[in-house]
């Protein structure tokens, strides 16, 4: 109890601290609805509420209950018990943001939720220590031999001789994982004498070595090490990590710790290894299936296998962790502020940027003229960048938001596109309907010599071999649309609203019937582009003040002196 006063005071004191600094967002940021599911820490309401939006907590929802109320909130906490599926999200018509109070996002059907526009997050930080304590705990216990000696005592038995265990000072112990966890564990592993070695492709070899991890090839690992701890996420490349040809490779009498996820391990071979005497004893907080089933039994009950049931965030201080870091990552998303933690899209932060924001509005415009100005199906979209007044549109990050929004553009009107487009699924509703995309990264020698200061350019490629190029530029504020395809007397314009484009032979009297019949359609040509190369048709653009009803779009294409006529909506 002590500790839980202890626990909500440190709280509070944080909420304060964090309300204060957040309040200027909190007052222009719009009230949301967010629903706290599986028993969340208390923090994580009363960050909500106080941050200006609606918190409901519901606890033990069947699927059906879930998915009757889900289209009433923007945001949704959850923990392990809860699983976002395809069939939750379709009743989300309003929902952001998914947020994982923990690190494992297996419940939470990812691709799904980025179909949908939705983000998901989880909050790495706030179960660190926790679970870091809880696999060092799990090694000393499995070197010590602990779980055998305590169930003998509990039997009646005194057996000093039969439990001997082996030290973990002199010993190498190898971390499978360099992330948050896998270095705490390296740092107290240390603490005890170990030489540490580990395997993260992703760690930086200098980094590792400041934190005192040699860094190896998976394969080298597993010969050298006389413990191993598992502390990666499961993928396709990570599913049965441990295995029989694994632990063939490995020291014998090697101690094998797992507080990651169930999967890692091949619990069939791990069996089959305890069983030949080649691995010593393995320690399990995760398990392939949970809560494990029947067959599962010949491994938990294995005399050499200390078992605890998915402990790793269960401490009071990690839940509070956790807890507060959800709704304060979540409160920051639904403002616009940050996207801390959010893993299925990496470039939220660049696109609320203020200064990108004319390159993001240029580059959905281009979208949307390529979608509704082409004919036959689109089969690949490439985008180019260069320079960039105040900010650099040439970044990785930056190229990545500006692909997205073309995107997002070009799928509000392709035809088979039922979903509407988001920069969040915008990459994925392409690939579904078959389009590749692509970034150049070369810096074409057309840009550098180009007028402009900055240029955005979408090649698309269609069926047949045919290619379309739209290049646009921002002048101060204002995006521009500053080439067509290979035309070289080009004026750039700024497109607003309805744009009615179509080619033309380059004569005099060659578009007055076009006006013709806009004129008895009352509708009025704001402004009107034309680009010219000589032997070829000209390309008019012109804005209306007004969309043509379908018969005078029509009538426009039955004229013999006009081709590729379209109607493009760019607002």
């Amino acid at each position: 109890m002590a500790s839980r006063i202890v626990l909500a005071r440190a709280s509070r004191a944080f909420l304060q601290k964090e309300v204060g600094r957040r309040a200027i967002h909190a007052s222009s940021a719009a009230a949301g609805r967010v629903l706290c599911l599986d028993n969340i820490d208390p923090v994580c309401v009363e960050i909500f509420k106080e941050r200006g939006h609606q918190a409901d907590v519901k606890n033990g929802l069947t699927v059906p209950e879930l998915c009757s109320i889900i289209g009433d909130y923007d945001g949704m906490v959850i923990r392990s018990a809860t699983k976002v599926t395809g069939e939750v999200l379709k009743h989300a018509s309003n929902l952001k943001v998914v947020g994982r109070a923990g690190v494992g996002i297996d419940n939470i059907d990812v691709p799904e939720c980025t179909k949908a526009g939705v983000m998901v997050m989880n909050t790495p930080g706030g179960n660190t220590v926790s679970t870091a304590q809880l696999a060092v705990t799990l090694l000393c216990a499995a070197a010590r031999r602990i779980s055998e000696a305590d169930a003998s005592m509990k039997s009646g038995k005194w057996e000093r001789k039969k439990f001997m265990g082996t030290e973990l000072g002199g010993k190498t112990i190898a971390v499978v994982g360099c992330g948050r966890i896998g270095q705490q564990v390296a740092k107290w592993a240390q603490g005890f004498g170990m030489k540490v070695i580990g395997f993260d492709p992703a760690m930086p070899k200098d980094i590792a070595e400041e934190k005192g991890i040699h860094l190896m090839e998976l394969d080298d690992i597993w010969s050298q090490a006389d413990f191993i701890t598992l502390h990666t996420p499961l993928t396709p490349d990570t599913k049965d990590l441990i295995s029989d040809a694994s632990i063939a490779k490995m020291r014998d009498g090697v101690i094998i710790v797992n507080c990651a996820r169930g999967g890692i391990i091949n619990e069939a071979a791990l069996l089959r290894g305890l069983e030949s005497g080649k691995v010593a004893s393995a320690a399990l907080d995760v398990y392939s299936s949970e809560p494990p089933p029947e067959s599962a039994k010949g491994l938990i009950a294995h005399p050499r296998v200390v078992c605890t049931p998915h402990l790793g965030a269960s401490t009071e201080e990690a839940q509070v962790n956790v807890a507060r870091d959800v709704a304060v990552q979540m409160c920051d998303t639904l403002a616009g502020i940050d996207y801390v933690g959010v893993v299925n899209v990496d470039y939220m932060a660049m696109a609320n940027e203020p200064m990108m924001k004319p390159y993001l509005e240029l580059g959905e415009i281009i979208g949307k003229l390529h979608s509704q100005t082409t004919t036959g199906k689109i089969k690949k979209v490439t985008v180019r960048t260069y320079g960039g007044k105040l900010i650099s549109i040439e970044t990785s990050t930056a190229r990545r938001v500006l692909q997205a929004q073309v995107l997002k553009g070009l799928c509000a009107y392709l035809p088979g596109n039922t979903t509407i487009p988001s920069l969040i699924n915008a990459p994925y509703l392409a690939s579904e309907l078959g389009i590749e995309t692509a970034i150049d990264k070369k810096v074409h020698q057309s840009l550098v010599n180009s007028p402009y200061s900055n240029v955005i350019t979408v090649d698309v490629e269609l069926e047949g071999g045919r290619k379309r190029t739209i290049s646009g530029s921002v002048f101060g504020t204002e995006g521009n649309i500053v080439q067509i395809d290979n035309y070289k007397s080009f004026p750039a314009f700024q497109p607003e609203g309805t744009l009615l484009t179509f080619r033309n032979e380059d004569r005099p009297g060659a578009v007055s019937d076009v006006l013709r019949i806009l004129s008895d359609a009352s509708i009025n040509v704001a402004r009107m582009n034309v680009g010219r190369q000589e032997g070829e048709l000209a390309l008019c653009l012109m804005d209306l003040d007004a969309v043509p009803a379908p018969a005078v779009v029509e009538q426009l294409k039955g004229l013999g002196s006009l081709s590729d006529v379209f109607l493009a909506n760019v607002a």
